[in-house]
């Protein structure tokens, strides 16, 4: 019997910073609603192909499961095994597209602006007691140095700890701060995200794997991420 070839769907940014909004949003939890995608007739389940195109970098393919269709909305579809869109995040936040030689400077008088003419000891400082909007940008810097200077910022909100811990690009200490928090590193939303976050230390999610909720559990357990962490999750359910 001829097999099916499997449903192909195509989920296209029209730049690197739509991409990374739907990484951080949907992606880091485990899916993507494909906006105007369709599928044949009778096809609602299984197995499929998703081609992701941003803006002028190469396109990557990935394998997802069909989750459900949204009539006049497109379809949603679940990533057992998300690593080839994390390194697309991270290639997107240390690449420009054609290089680095086409990269535009950031328009004069913006925050990105002043950010890039500072020194790493002034974005340090910075770090320590910027707003909200200084702290979203360095803790995307490319320099590592500076995420956990924003960590200790007193102001920081634990919703920013929480978007800080899904980042595949945060720093191994700035993980390792938010893991051994005396509030962060006991909170189930902050250690799920940490969980998930294929840079997280392997035994650094083992000792917070116990603080993650049942759901967020149950879904690690299904597979598709790092095998010991899997073994985990299925071990704590079946306690």
């Amino acid at each position: 019997m001829r097999r099916v070839a499997d449903p192909r769907l195509s989920a296209v940014f029209d730049s690197a910073e739509a991409f990374r909004r739907a990484y951080d949003s949907e992606i880091c939890a485990g899916g993507l609603l494909i906006p105007g995608a369709r599928l044949d007739s009778g096809v609602a389940a299984g197995a499929c192909q998703v081609e992701i195109r941003v803006a002028r970098f190469a396109p990557v393919e990935v394998q997802a499961l069909l989750a459900a269709v949204v009539p006049g909305v497109g379809v949603a579809v679940i990533f057992p095994d998300r690593a080839a869109l994390d390194d697309l995040a991270e290639r997107l936040d240390h690449e420009p597209p054609g290089g680095a030689a086409s990269a535009a400077a950031p328009a004069p008088g913006t925050l990105g602006a002043r950010l890039h003419a500072m020194t790493v000891a002034e974005k340090m400082q910075l770090g320590l007691s910027g707003d909200r909007d200084t702290r979203a940008h360095l803790l995307r810097d490319t320099n590592k140095v500076l995420h956990i200077y924003v960590l200790r910022n007193p102001r920081i909100g634990l919703d920013e700890v929480q978007y800080a811990a899904k980042l595949s690009t945060l720093s191994p200490d700035a993980l390792k701060f938010i893991a051994e928090h005396k509030e962060w590193g006991f909170n189930p939303t902050v250690c799920a995200a940490l969980a998930r976050n294929p840079r997280t230390p392997i035994p650094m999610v083992l000792r917070i794997l116990p603080r993650v909720p049942a759901q967020e559990l149950r879904a690690l357990a299904k597979g598709g991420g790092r095998m010991p962490i899997v073994q985990a999750a299925r071990k704590l359910l079946s306690a």
